[in-house]
């Protein structure tokens, strides 16, 4: 900003030693900060909320307050990011799972049902299995690629091919 002078040049003490405690407080809050967002962003994406700063040993009182100060701000943002992540990621999994489905139930013999398990998705791409759940059949390998409009089916495994089954 104008005149020089940032918020971050306020030291909490004046003299020499303030100068000493500030560099102690900046570098635990840059730590905090990065550590708490890791934290956060695992807890976030799992759906398990313990915003609770950890112990750090050995370390100076002004590097601690820093650090829970900056864990604090760390864990909140990380936090909500891997709470955001996880829900993109989960809608992202029941459209593929919905278009595997439909895919599976389009191109197998009437009368079959499934369910479709173990989907693993690659940016455009994805790959689960078709289970069959009213008759013992080989569980194949479906994969799928999203397009302009969804996804859509490329390939599957043996033994839901159309014309394998005889229908009706």
């Amino acid at each position: 900003g104008c005149g020089g002078s940032s918020g971050k040049e306020e030291s909490r003490e004046s003299g020499d030693s303030g100068s000493a405690a500030q560099a102690a407080y900046d570098e635990g809050f840059k730590r905090g900060r990065s550590d708490g967002y890791e934290r956060g962003m695992a807890d976030g994406s799992r759906g398990e909320y313990d915003p609770e700063v950890p112990e750090v040993a050995g370390a100076d009182e002004d590097f601690l307050l820093g650090y829970a100060k900056g864990w604090s701000e760390g864990y909140e943002e990380g936090y909500r990011e891997g709470e955001e992540e996880a829900g993109s990621e989960a809608e992202e999994l029941a459209e593929v799972e919905a278009a595997m489905f439909a895919f599976v139930k389009q191109n197998s013999a009437p009368g079959l049902e499934f369910k479709v398990e173990d989907v693993a998705v690659h940016g455009d791409e994805a790959v689960g299995r078709a289970v069959c759940t009213s008759e013992r059949l080989e569980s194949p390998f479906v994969v799928m690629k999203r397009g302009a409009s969804g996804w859509y089916g490329v390939d599957f495994g043996t033994g839901i091919e159309p014309g394998i089954f005889p229908h009706g």
